[in-house]
């Protein structure tokens, strides 16, 4: 998807930065004037609202890292009904020949958001109408419209979809923006931004109860962290469904502490003691670097690859490391 200068500007401040994407985080601004923010909780995303003085409110925001987590099968509830455009409106052949019998509802979204994404572009100066059928015979469109494009191709594929309005927070400024949810099995609606990637928004999306017209003024208290690297996929980021699992075992006795150590390519940390066993779960698929700290001291690494959904296991011989 090609995009114009002034959103691609916004979108590397959100999404990239020191070589991570920011995900697993939280912000807190301060909002005055104009519309309000609103209370909202989905999967992976929560925002809280606490009124303040002179009228102003704090908005606090938090994106889980964990997996989305579906579970259980799937069949289609809506087909076409309440589509955000006009009648006639179908899934373009090429992306009707991606979903397949048997897919499960996660790989069945994600195929549709991998559509939008490859054969939509965003232009923020587009003055096109911005429904979903518009947007898809034109191939182009503002955020409302690839929003409005990923929703009703969604909905035309049996799911439950809505355009969620509100404001993204750059490093230059707000700007009104729109996005996705979509629900999924054993999972609840789950928030994913066409224009920034798979299932990912970050907590500088900012949820308001209806389309931003005039951004209010904000100001930023606890700026997002930028923390663990997510999986890349098409070239774009993406929250996977399933986490992946390690166990750890010791073998052999020792009075001292026997930590094990995960870390992330962008620096995320994980610690468990052995007791003899320790376990990881709910980890991003890809690399991750293992040390094995006895009262302190690192006596052993290794790099470990692990894939979604899977549980890996990993022993370690204490008679095999000398000077212990």
């Amino acid at each position: 998807m090609r995009r114009s200068a002034g959103f691609l500007f916004i979108a590397s401040a959100l999404l990239f930065g020191g070589g991570g994407t920011i995900f697993g985080a939280e912000a807190t601004y301060i909002l005055a004037g104009g519309l309000r923010a609103v209370e909202h909780s989905v999967n992976g995303f929560s925002q809280s609202i606490r009124s303040i003085a002179d009228g102003g409110a704090m908005v606090q925001i938090s994106v889980s890292e964990s997996p989305v987590g579906t579970r259980g099968g799937w069949e289609p509830v809506w087909v076409g009904e309440g589509v955000p455009g006009r009648a006639g409106f179908d899934l373009p052949l090429s992306l009707g020949s991606r979903l397949q019998p048997g897919q499960d509802a996660y790989t069945r979204a994600t195929e549709i958001l991998r559509w939008v994404d490859g054969n939509l572009d965003i232009d923020t100066g587009d003055q096109g109408p911005q429904d979903a059928l518009s947007v898809l015979r034109r191939g182009v469109g503002r955020c409302s419209g690839l929003a409005n494009a990923a929703a009703g191709l969604l909905m035309t594929a049996g799911f439950r979809a809505r355009t969620v309005s509100g404001l993204l927070v750059s490093d230059d400024g707000v700007v009104p923006h729109r996005w996705v949810e979509c629900r999924l099995p054993g999972a609840g609606w789950v928030p994913t931004d066409p224009t920034l990637g798979f299932w990912v928004v970050t907590p500088r999306h900012i949820v308001f109860s209806d389309t931003v017209l005039e951004p209010p003024q904000v100001r930023v208290v606890v700026e997002a962290p930028e923390l663990g690297v997510l999986p890349i996929l098409d070239g774009r980021p993406i929250r996977p469904d399933r986490g992946a699992e390690l166990v750890c075992r010791v073998i052999g006795t020792s009075e001292r502490q026997i930590v094990a150590v995960l870390r992330g390519g962008s620096g995320e940390e994980r610690r468990t003691v052995l007791g003899p066993e320790g376990r990881f779960s709910g980890l991003f698929p890809g690399r991750w670097f293992f040390e094995l700290e006895v009262s302190g001291r690192i006596v052993q690494r290794r790099v470990l690859d692990l894939g979604p959904g899977s549980t890996h296991s990993l022993a370690v011989d204490l008679d095999q490391i000398g000077n212990l």
